[in-house]
């Protein structure tokens, strides 16, 4: 026993042991219910999200609720024609081609920035692959999409440019909230190999960009980027 402590007193804890309890507001807890809701599934692409319902269902105010609509409206989860109907982002093909028309220059421009980079920081886009290897190996489509959506928002950030970064945000948001749904409402588009095969393809990508190969980077992240679905999202 060491001396000068009283027998059966505990220790006091420590103060680097403990940290501040992170305070939620309960319009990020909204944000965060109808979000986990639309990515199993629950909410279909073009359902209609009505306030008042929503608060009834959460047991908050309606103004909660229209400060929730309003950032999933901006993180690209639901539409809104007008200020007082919401609906769960719904895409034509023609809409999800536009996305990738804008979407794509750019993801290549961020790899050949990388590329260009000697040690890059991309220990965040490591960490994403492999949680999102582990997802796909489970048929866990839910963890899969959002790890991906970490993986690239690692390889936006590990470039600098916040102009990039605030561009690719919403854009690759919304193209990830409908592709997670209309994935759920058609669920033969992904094996769990074919899910394997792809995480494989951004494990690629990261090493051709540390060996600098900017072009083989580039060709790994095209295949990457799915859109055998988009062909059926019409009908």
């Amino acid at each position: 026993m060491t001396f000068g402590q009283d027998r059966g007193t505990a220790p006091e804890a420590s103060a680097s042991s403990l940290s501040a309890i992170p305070r939620v507001s309960a319009r990020d807890l909204v944000v965060s219910h109808i979000r986990a809701a639309i990515m199993r599934g629950e909410l279909k692409p073009g359902q209609r999200l009505t306030e008042p319902s929503l608060a009834r269902t959460f047991r908050v105010g309606q103004a909660t609720v229209r400060e929730a609509l309003i950032e999933m409206q901006h993180t690209g989860f639901v539409q809104r024609s007008q200020p007082r109907k919401t609906f769960v982002t719904k895409l034509s093909a023609a809409e999800v081609d536009q996305i990738y028309a804008v979407r794509l220059p750019l993801e290549l421009a961020a790899l050949e920035m990388l590329a260009s980079r000697p040690n890059c920081p991309l220990s965040a886009c490591d960490e994403s692959y492999r949680s999102m290897l582990n997802a796909a190996r489970a048929g866990n489509l839910s963890e899969l999409k959002g790890f991906d959506l970490e993986f690239h928002r690692g390889l936006w950030a590990a470039t600098g440019n916040v102009y990039l970064q605030e561009v690719l945000e919403p854009l690759a948001t919304k193209l990830l909230a409908f592709a997670f749904a209309f994935a759920i409402i058609q669920p033969s588009h992904y094996t769990v190999p074919q899910l394997v095969e792809l995480c494989a393809k951004h494990g690629k990508i990261l090493a051709l960009v540390r060996t600098g190969d900017a072009e083989q980077a580039k060709r790994a992240m095209i295949e990457s980027m799915d859109r055998n679905w988009v062909k059926d999202v019409d009908s």
